[in-house]
């Protein structure tokens, strides 16, 4: 029996590192729709009591295989109702405010200068968007020279400026 117990606990696990690896949440395709895949979670639980109780009962030989198969299956249950009931409580939680920063919206994206930037000053870059190529007035973020011509990546933009650096810069360190 405690074959049975290990193979339910090891399953409960994987499963488990399943749900952290791609998460529990649905995609919503109805605004009200629980948010929440509730089986996976509920079953992860229940495997991994189970087989954690089950063994540690049947194996200090206190109880029988029946009573602690019993006594297993009543553990991994409650388990699983709570873990759930948490589950689904911690994905109903809507944050109160957006938690992506503005700012940082177009960090990472590459684009090209087509004014110089000068020491301390602005310039301007071009940076192509969903198949459209847009313009933003550019600062350096460490206050140097960028010639005209030269790529660069977007660190972030405050009040219509863009501050970037050389994108030889940021390819060199990945």
């Amino acid at each position: 029996m405690s074959a049975v117990f290990l193979i339910a606990f090891i399953a409960g696990l994987l499963l488990a590192v399943r749900i952290m690896f791609f998460g529990a949440e649905r995609r919503m395709r109805v605004a009200d729709a629980m948010p929440l895949r509730r089986s996976e979670p509920a079953i992860s639980a229940f495997l991994v009591m189970f087989g954690v109780a089950g063994y540690l009962l049947t194996r200090s030989g206190r109880l029988s295989a029946v009573g602690g198969t019993g006594a297993a299956l009543v553990l991994g249950a409650l388990w699983a109702a709570l873990v759930t009931h948490l589950a689904i409580a911690t994905a109903r939680v809507k944050p109160e405010h957006d938690p992506d920063d503005p700012r940082y919206v177009l960090q990472g994206y590459v684009a090209m200068v087509t004014a110089a930037i000068p020491p301390d000053g602005e310039g301007s870059i071009m940076y192509g968007e969903g198949g459209e190529r847009r313009s933003l007035r550019a600062r350096s973020i460490d206050g140097e020279a960028i010639e005209e011509g030269l790529e660069v990546c977007i660190e972030r933009v405050e009040d219509g400026v863009a501050f970037v650096e050389l994108w030889a810069l940021v390819e060199a360190r990945l």
